[in-house]
C-alpha cells in the first residue's frame, strides 16, 4: 500500500491513503484494486523549468536525432508516469501524437 508520507501516483493512492487513515485494513483485493485505479488515473507528473527550457527546441524540430528522440520519450514518461517505452522510430505520426501532448504539458 501507498504510505501517505510519499507522493500519491494516482487516485488509487488518494483512496488508499484515506481509507487508512480511518481505520480500514487493506486486503489484497485492495491493493490489486489500488494499482488498477492507479493506472486508469494516473497524477500526471511535471518537468522542472530547465527541463522545459531544453526539450521545446527539440519539439519544433523537423527531424528528430536519437538522441532528442530519447529525451521526448523520458520527459513523456515523466509526465505520464507512464513506463519507458520505443516506439518506431521512423512512424512520424506516433511522434507527433507524442510531441503534441507534451507541448500542452510545458
Amino acid at each position: 500500500m501507498e504510505n501517505s508520507d510519499s507522493k500519491s501516483r494516482g487516485i488509487g493512492d488518494v483512496i488508499a491513503n484515506v481509507t487508512t487513515a480511518i481505520g480500514i485494513k487493506p486486503c489484497e483485493g485492495c491493493k490489486k484494486r489500488q494499482e488498477a485505479m492507479n493506472s486508469m488515473f494516473p497524477f500526471k507528473g511535471k518537468l522542472t523549468e530547465v527541463e522545459a527550457e531544453i526539450l521545446k527546441p527539440i519539439l519544433d524540430k523537423m527531424t528528430l536525432t536519437a538522441s532528442d528522440q530519447e529525451m521526448i520519450i523520458k520527459s513523456y514518461c515523466k509526465v505520464y508516469q507512464v513506463k519507458n517505452f520505443n516506439p518506431c522510430t521512423s512512424c512520424p505520426g506516433v511522434w507527433k501524437g507524442i510531441i503534441k501532448k507534451l507541448k500542452k504539458s510545458i
